[in-house]
C-alpha cells in the first residue's frame, strides 16, 4: 500500500514538474529585500563569478529518492585555476525558511548515487559538470514545500572546504511553474506577537514518543534585516522547562515554520493545556552575522490550549494509544474473540463514508498469533502480513496492511485534497508496530517473506518435509528430527531481495535441498549475504539486505547442517 500510494503521488508531482498538471506562479510569496530578477528553472545563468558559471538545466525529481523530492539541475563550469567551493544561505522555498543545497551524484554499476548534502560542494579547476540544488521540505501543518514554486537563496564562497564562506552572492531567485497552496499563517495558530517588524503565532499542538508534547511555531520576518528567534524559557501547566530545542533564522520577508519542544517535566504530559514563553531576538544584515549579535528577551507570551482528545484503546490484553491528531481522523473497531486473533482494525473516516466496499479506508489491523499459526503463515506468501512482536507467553502480534490503496472521496476534486491527509495517516500508521512494541513491553521481532524466507520457513517447521543439507565435507543428509527453527530464524532476518544473477559469487556453499519440490537453495560463503534459488527451470539469485558480522547466513545453515550430521551420527564414523 505504502508503494502504491507513493508512486501514484511521484507521478502526480511529475506532471506538475512538467508544467502539465498547474500553471501559474503563487502570488503570496514576496520578492525578498534586494532581488532584482526572477530566474527560470531551465537555461538561466544563475550566478558568474571568479570563473565560475552556473547556469540551471530543469526542474526533476532526485532520482536517489524514494519520498518525491524535487530538485534543480545545474550546468556548474570553472574556468579558474584553482578549486572551487561553493555553497548556500539564507535559502527559502516558496517564502519558508529551510536549507537549500548544492548536491552531487555519481553512478557506479548503472545505479545513480547522490553525495552527502554539505555545506560545501567543491568544484574541480578547469572542470565543468552537471550538479543540482535540492532542499529540506519543511514539516509543518498547512505549509506546503512539496512543489517549489519559488526558491530563494544566495551563493557563497569559500577558499577551501574547512573555510567560513567570505562574501554572498546577490540574492538569487528561481520561479517554476508550480503553483503551491497559499500559506495563511495566521489562520493556523494564534498569534501572540504581531508587530510591524515581526509576526510570531503558535500553532497545533503534536505528541512526540521521545521529546513528549510539541508545539508548532510559524515566524514571519517583516524587519528589512536579517532576525534570529530564539525561545528562551517556557513554562507549561505550571512545570519549568529545564531547556527549550526552538530557534529560527530568517532574511527579509520571510517565514519558518517548525516544532518546538521541552526537557524536563513537560515531557511527562500528554498535552499542554498552558503555555507561557519568552523569546529573544538577534538582528544583523546576514544570517551568518546573527552569531556575533547580542540577543535581547522580548516580552513573555502565553495562549491557552484547549483539550486535547487522545484515543485510548484495549483488546486482548494490548494497549493502543492514539495522537489526537489523528485520532479525530480514523475509526478503531475492536472485535471481540476474532477468529483470526484480530485485536484492532483502523481505517480512516472519510474513505470509510466515502467508499462504496467494506474495507474503504482500511489503514491497518493488528492481531495476535500463536507461535504455532504464525510458523504456518511463514511457510506461504504473507503479503500484506508482517509479525512484528512476541510477548512473554510465546504469542504473536502480527501488522496487517493492505496491498492497494484504499483512499476514497465522494468526487476527484476532494480525493485529491484528501492525498496530504492520507499519506500522513499511512505515515503513522507505518511506525504503529514500533509504537506498539515499545508500550506494552513487547519484544519486536523481523522476518522476511520472500521465497528464500518461505522455502527456510518450510524446512524448519513444516511437519513431515523431505529435506536435505550438503556441503563437500560430508555429503547430503536429512534434517528431519533436527530443531532448525535457531538456523531458520536467524537467516529469515536477512531480507532478501533479488539481483542480476551475474552478481553470483565464486567459491563454495551449503546446499538446501527439497527432494520432493524440484527446489533448492545455494548459500554461498562469499562475502555479500547471497543465496540463489534453483526451482525447477529457473534460477533466481537474492541477496541480503542486511547481514550480522558474527557469522554468514552459508555459516548459520552450516551449523544447522552439523546439527543434522550429529543427529544422523555421520560424524563419528567419518
Amino acid at each position: 500500500m505504502r508503494k502504491t500510494l507513493t508512486a501514484i503521488i511521484a507521478a502526480f508531482s511529475l506532471l506538475l514538474c512538467a508544467g502539465i498538471a498547474s500553471e501559474g506562479v503563487s502570488a503570496w510569496a514576496e520578492t525578498p529585500a534586494g532581488s532584482t530578477e526572477s530566474f527560470s528553472p531551465d537555461g538561466s545563468v544563475i550566478f558568474e563569478k571568479d570563473g565560475i558559471k552556473i547556469t540551471t538545466a530543469g526542474l526533476d525529481q532526485d532520482p536517489t529518492d524514494g519520498d518525491d523530492q524535487p530538485i534543480i539541475w545545474l550546468e556548474i563550469e570553472n574556468t579558474g585555476s584553482e578549486d572551487a567551493f561553493l555553497g548556500t544561505s539564507e535559502g527559502s522555498v516558496n517564502g519558508f525558511m529551510t536549507d537549500v543545497l548544492l548536491v552531487s551524484f555519481y553512478e557506479e554499476d548503472g545505479e545513480i548515487y547522490g553525495a552527502d548534502y554539505t555545506d560545501c560542494l567543491t568544484v574541480p579547476a578547469g572542470s565543468s559538470g552537471k550538479y543540482a540544488l535540492g532542499y529540506y521540505k519543511v514539516k509543518a501543518p498547512g505549509i506546503d514545500t512539496d512543489r517549489p514554486g519559488e526558491i530563494d537563496f544566495r551563493f557563497t564562497m569559500a577558499e577551501d572546504e574547512f573555510t567560513w564562506p567570505d562574501y554572498l552572492s546577490e540574492p538569487v531567485k528561481i520561479v517554476t511553474d508550480l503553483a503551491p497552496k497559499p500559506a495563511d499563517i495566521l489562520s493556523l495558530g494564534t498569534a501572540v506577537i504581531d508587530t510591524d517588524t515581526l509576526l510570531v503565532v503558535l500553532g497545533e499542538q503534536d505528541y512526540d514518543d521521545w521529546f513528549g508534547p510539541e508545539v508548532c511555531v510559524y515566524v514571519e520576518n517583516r524587519a528589512d534585516h536579517c532576525i534570529g528567534l530564539y525561545a528562551e524559557t517556557a513554562t507549561a501547566d505550571g512545570h519549568d522547562c529545564d531547556y527549550i530545542y526552538f530557534g529560527k533564522e530568517l532574511a527579509p520577508g520571510k517565514r519558518s515554520a517548525g516544532y518546538m519542544s521541552f526537557e524536563g517535566e513537560v515531557r511527562e504530559l500528554k498535552s499542554i493545556g498552558n503555555l507561557a514563553v519568552t523569546f529573544s531576538l538577534k538582528e544583523a544584515d546576514t544570517i551568518d552575522a546573527l552569531n556575533a549579535q547580542k540577543a535581547r528577551l522580548l516580552d513573555p507570551v502565553s495562549l491557552e490550549y484547549p483539550p486535547q482528545e487522545w484515543g485510548e484503546y484495549e483488546n486482548g490484553g494490548l494497549n493502543l494509544e492514539v495522537k489526537p491528531k489523528y485520532n479525530q481522523l480514523i475509526t478503531v473497531g475492536t472485535p471481540e474473540n476474532d477468529a483470526d486473533g484480530i485485536l484492532f482494525t483502523v481505517s480512516e473516516t472519510a474513505s470509510a463514508e466515502a467508499g462504496k466496499y467494506e474495507g474503504a479506508g482500511w489503514l491497518f489491523s493488528v492481531g495476535k498469533v500463536s507461535e504455532e499459526r504464525l510458523h504456518a503463515m511463514m511457510c506461504e506468501d504473507m503479503s500484506g502480513a508482517q509479525a512484528f512482536a512476541k510477548d512473554r507467553d510465546g504469542n504473536y502480534y502480527i501488522y496487517y496492511h493492505p496491498t492497494d490503496v484504499r483512499l476514497e472521496r465522494a468526487s476527484q476534486e476532494e480525493l485529491e485534497e484528501g492525498i496530504k491527509q492520507w499519506s500522513m495517516l499511512c505515515e503513522w500508521a507505518d511506525n504503529v508496530p514500533a509504537s506498539l512494541a515499545e508500550k506494552n513491553g513487547l519484544e519486536t521481532v523481523s522476518y522476511g517473506n520472500s521465497e528464500v524466507d518461505i522455502f527456510i520457513a518450510r524446512a524448519a517447521y513444516m511437519d513431515g518435509i523431505n529435506a536435505t543439507l550438503s556441503t563437500t565435507e560430508f555429503g547430503p543428509v536429512s534434517i528431519a528430527g533436527v530443531d532448525g527453527a535457531p538456523y531458520a530464524e536467524f537467516v529469515m532476518r536477512g531480507w532478501f531481495m533479488p539481483v542480476e544473477e551475474e552478481e553470483a559469487p565464486d567459491g563454495e556453499y551449503v546446499v538446501l535441498n527439497f527432494e520432493d519440490d524440484d527446489a533448492r537453495l545455494d548459500f554461498f560463503f562469499a562475502p555479500g549475504g547471497y543465496v540463489r534459488l534453483i526451482s525447477g527451470d529457473r534460477t533466481t539469485l537474492y541477496q541480503a539486505m542486511w547481514t550480522d558480522d558474527s557469522k554468514s547466513f552459508a555459516e548459520a545453515m552450516q551449523e544447522w547442517y552439523y546439527a543434522a550430521i550429529e543427529k544422523a551420527g555421520i560424524a563419528e564414523t567419518a
